[in-house]
């Protein structure tokens, strides 16, 4: 379960990850990885880019939670709402033309690496005990929908990743308070029954 953060907290754990493992092999300093869109990339050298957000097909939960139990009185929250996360990975090398491809593809051969030896991340929850445990999928879209997600003007497709991360949830900030039944106040009466 998680705060309305878990969407940036995703994101940000991610470039963490991509920092630790391809700086300063790959990528000299570890500023130049983060999340940027492609239009607006900057000094990156590897930019994450959160290209679509949806509801997880995988994880539904209808039952509301209990919240927190203090005195006899229970908050109780709506069921928290859980996402699937699709992230974009380009690589912008600045190396020599030349070398500036091989070095892309090498940064790309990384990622897949990184991902596929750690296709689950827990990301810790600091308003809950525990961490949310999320998977990491790579995406196979076609030649058409890469087309549709790299839509940006004046710009050409770029080889790049993409992958799923999921199921990121965000609590809902919609709660009641309920009280426990400490009395009961049971009352019996016998009625004549016709015909009897």
């Amino acid at each position: 379960m998680g705060n309305y953060t878990m969407i940036a907290d995703t994101g940000k754990r991610l470039v963490e990850m991509l920092q630790q493992a391809l700086c300063p092999e790959l990528i000299k300093n570890a500023d130049e990885i983060g999340l940027r869109s492609p239009e607006d990339k900057g000094d990156v050298s590897l930019g994450l880019f959160l290209y679509d957000v949806r509801q997880s097909e995988e994880v539904f939960q209808q039952s509301n939670v209990v919240v927190q139990e203090q005195n006899m009185v229970t908050r109780i929250s709506r069921p928290p709402i859980y996402l699937s996360l699709y992230y974009m990975i380009t690589p912008y090398a600045k190396g020599d033309v030349m070398y500036r491809l091989y070095q892309e593809e090498q940064i790309l051969g990384r990622v897949i690496q990184l991902f596929y030896d750690n296709p689950v991340i827990f990301l810790e929850d600091a308003d809950r005990a525990g961490a949310a445990r999320l998977h990491i999928q790579l995406q196979k879209p076609d030649m058409d929908e890469k087309s549709k997600i790299w839509n940006f003007p004046n710009m050409g497709n770029r080889l790049s990743l993409f992958y799923k991360v999921s199921p990121v949830a965000i609590d809902s900030g919609v709660s009641r308070t309920a009280t426990r039944v400490t009395d009961v106040d049971i009352n019996v009466s016998q009625e004549k029954i016709y015909g009897e």
